[in-house]
């Protein structure tokens, strides 16, 4: 099987599943694959007189290939990651991920989707780029059969390159067009439309804010009782809006059950209708507990308690999210509003947010508050807790916040809100 053992020089060998797949270009090459190559092979043997072979088995497992859905998301992940972090198109077909070296690039036929994919997104001069670039890489395979299905053409590169270039162009530069389709790939076409400006999201993913003030770190010991016995490590991370981070607070075994679960057991999340009504976007895989969610939920809720002085009540209503490939969250608030959303006073709005994470991330998936020009990585154990309200309940916009998408990595998160009337006469009014 492809997954199991993969070609890389001359070289075979055993990988892990789940390594694998954390790289960004293994994980568009699998999913194109077993998307558009898998059927193809199919179709050839089906119609090939001479081959007597029972694919009745081979059948079985096109039907639990990627869907067309699964391939436009890992499309749609590619390009966050290139856009969100300004990377050069021919630096990422080498490998070459926001500093990191990954150890395979991009074949002619994953560059292919990519163009095609920017292209029936409006986005003509980024698909002549990767068209330009799948002509550079482009190898005839020894395999005639390969020959026949598997590679582009290259006359039919070069005519999209063209079209592409068209769309934002004149037809009077097309000397110029054809001239720059024999350029090096390594040099970015001219924008033939005005470049639109780097928003704030963008600067923070990109590691561009100023580095995050070294406030105080320190064993919180008052917040309860238990704390005197089991002081936490605390790290201020700001004072407005007040941001925390916690050290060691989730641990390996909670983090091993919390985690064990399989896609079928999550649904597909998507922004919320209250922080970003005018799009609805599949964003990452998550799992909610309504109830009281057993043994290990309620031992992290109560540990919330121990951390913020809180009443969290009797429910736990835990939100296990996954983000996969490109998954990110655009910019949102986790207050709602009651100004905005009347109907949703009676329980008062979302006062703080805690947020466990789970997994290390090694490049990407930073956890951003644009407004307040502050970046956090995620870290195995540790957990970021905010107040999104100020002392006299009304929203703080500097606490709204976004993901930058994934590029390598796994980025598991356990989050949980508190609302406010449940905390009138428990929170502190911190100055």
């Amino acid at each position: 099987m492809f997954i199991n053992s993969v070609k890389h020089g001359n070289l075979r060998y055993k990988v892990d599943r789940l390594q694998y797949v954390t790289n960004p270009l293994n994980s568009l090459r699998l999913v194109r694959r077993a998307h558009e190559d898998w059927p193809k092979l199919i179709a050839y043997i089906r119609d090939a007189e001479a081959v007597k072979i029972d694919i009745e088995e081979m059948q079985e497992l096109v039907n639990r290939t990627p869907t067309a859905e699964d391939m436009l998301e890992a499309l749609l992940g590619m390009d966050r990651i290139e856009h969100f972090y300004g990377l050069k198109s021919s630096d990422v077909v080498k490998g070459l991920v926001a500093g990191q070296q990954l150890q395979t690039g991009m074949s002619a036929p994953d560059c292919l989707a990519m163009a095609d994919y920017l292209y029936n997104r409006s986005e003509f001069r980024r698909s002549a780029e990767w068209y330009r670039l799948a002509l550079s890489v482009l190898k005839e395979p020894r395999n005639s059969i390969a020959r026949q299905f598997y590679l582009p053409q290259r006359e039919e590169l070069r005519r999209k390159f063209v079209i592409s270039r068209l769309q934002e162009g004149s037809v009077d530069s097309l000397s110029q067009y054809l001239k720059e389709l024999s350029e090096d790939p390594d040099i970015p076409l001219v924008h033939l439309k005005p470049k639109v400006d780097i928003t704030a999201i963008e600067l923070g993913c990109r590691g561009l804010y100023p580095p995050n003030p070294q406030l105080v770190c320190r064993y919180n010991t008052t917040t309860s009782p238990f704390m005197r016995i089991a002081p936490l490590k605390e790290e201020e991370i700001s004072r407005n809006p007040l941001i925390w981070l916690y050290h060691d607070v989730i641990y390996d075994s909670e983090i091993a059950q919390l985690t064990n679960l399989t896609r079928d057991e999550m649904v597909r999340g998507t922004t919320d209708y209250y922080t970003t009504p005018d799009q609805l976007i599949r964003l990452f895989d998550v799992k909610v507990t309504e109830d009281d969610g057993g043994k290990l939920d309620q031992c992290l809720v109560n540990r919330m308690a121990d951390i913020s002085g809180l009443d969290v009540g009797n429910t736990t209503s835990l939100a296990r999210i996954n983000y996969g490939l490109g998954g990110y969250f655009p910019e949102h608030s986790d207050y709602k509003d009651l100004r905005l959303y009347p109907e949703l006073s009676a329980e008062g709005d979302r006062l703080m947010t805690f947020l466990f994470y789970m997994t290390d991330v090694p490049v990407g998936g930073a956890t951003i508050f644009p407004s307040a020009k502050l970046s956090v990585q995620p870290k195995k154990g540790s957990a970021l807790f905010w107040y999104n309200l100020h002392n006299n309940g009304e929203p703080n916009s500097l606490t709204r916040h976004a993901v930058c998408p994934m590029i390598m990595g796994n980025r598991w998160v356990s989050v949980k809100s508190m609302l406010y009337y449940e905390q009138m006469f428990t929170k502190p009014c911190y100055r």
